[in-house]
């Protein structure tokens, strides 16, 4: 789908350093408190997540197929980007854990 992972040599975190953002710890680009003294670093990265602009991978589709053929409970993920639900996969089956 395109988009980088947070925590890889290469990911999103990665990239907030390297564009010159000295976050206390990566995650504090999603903490309101931070957010409210320093918006540059989360309005830097929003852009690479906005839904709409991602498409879903073949791979997305598979888990619609599975489902569609009754083989498919439920699935748990860490993605925000919402490319299974994209699929057209019912929101009640993912899980966002």
């Amino acid at each position: 789908a395109g988009i980088p992972d947070f925590r890889s040599e290469t990911g999103l975190y990665a990239n907030l350093k390297a564009m010159g953002y000295d976050l206390p710890k990566p995650e504090s680009m999603f903490d309101l408190k931070y957010f409210s003294g320093n918006p540059d670093a989360f309005n830097s990265l929003v852009p690479s997540l906005i839904p709409g602009l991602l498409r879903p991978t073949r791979t997305h589709f598979f888990l619609k197929l599975l489902n569609e053929k009754r083989l498919l409970r439920r699935l748990y993920t860490q993605n925000i980007d919402g490319l299974e639900v994209a699929t057209g996969l019912p929101h009640e089956k993912v899980l966002n854990w």
